[in-house]
């Protein structure tokens, strides 16, 4: 049903204001197996045009995480967000534990996990520093990380704005990441932000500040 509405209906809607270019797909044909896809947060609409971009084989085995104080709020965004892009709920002010080793589990089944992990909206368009839970989810279960950059997004829909404009989207992957033997999460992560950051190019250079300047957004705030 899935596959039926993202053909038929999600990613034609998508395309009548924003048309997508995808570059270094190619990239991906050297996994054999589940990955963590990460990439920067610049609209409510990156679940989307990730799904679109990935190849098939991981479109339709793969889940979106999405906070569940955000989209999960509403009954008709949930399981619009579901049944669309199979989107998670993961709670972002504690009691995330049990959610992470659900993941891990898809993970080791053979499913892929799609995330986010600067966890919120950009403000300015810039990428935030990215939160561990990928890094968690990857080495944990044992799959590489895949990053990504998605560009354009910020202009076509960012956070303050309720309609989409007509616009060109880019997503650039980068070749998939391994955990080292001397990694840990944080620094796992922070090659992950800094391979996104790299295909970002120029625009990767600014850091989108937390907002009011502190840390997190919650107490809890671990993806």
């Amino acid at each position: 049903m899935r596959a039926a509405l993202q053909s038929s209906l999600l990613f034609p809607a998508l395309s009548s204001f924003c048309r997508l270019t995808v570059r270094d797909r190619e990239l991906l044909r050297s996994l054999d197996g589940p990955a963590v896809f990460v990439a920067n947060h610049v609209s409510a609409l990156d679940a989307v045009v990730m799904a679109e971009a990935l190849p098939p084989r991981y479109r339709h085995r793969s889940v979106v995480v999405a906070a569940a104080d955000s989209i999960f709020k509403r009954k008709w965004e949930a399981r619009l967000a579901q049944v669309t892009v199979d989107a998670f709920p993961i709670p972002r002010s504690g009691g995330a534990r049990a959610h992470l080793e659900y993941l891990k589990d898809l993970l080791r089944k053979n499913w892929s996990v799609i995330i986010f992990p600067e966890g919120r909206l950009t403000a300015t368009g810039a990428i935030g520093e990215f939160r561990k839970g990928a890094a968690i989810l990857a080495m944990d279960a044992g799959v590489p990380i895949v990053p990504a950059y998605v560009d354009g997004m910020y202009e076509v829909m960012p956070r303050f704005r309720r309609v989409p404009k007509r616009g060109r989207v880019t997503i650039t992957f980068g070749s998939p990441l391994a955990a080292a033997e001397d990694d840990d999460y944080e620094s796992f992560i922070a090659r992950a932000e800094r391979a996104v950051r790299e295909l970002a190019g120029p625009k990767g250079i600014a850091v989108d500040p937390p907002p009011g300047g502190s840390r997190s957004e919650g107490p809890n705030y671990w993806y």
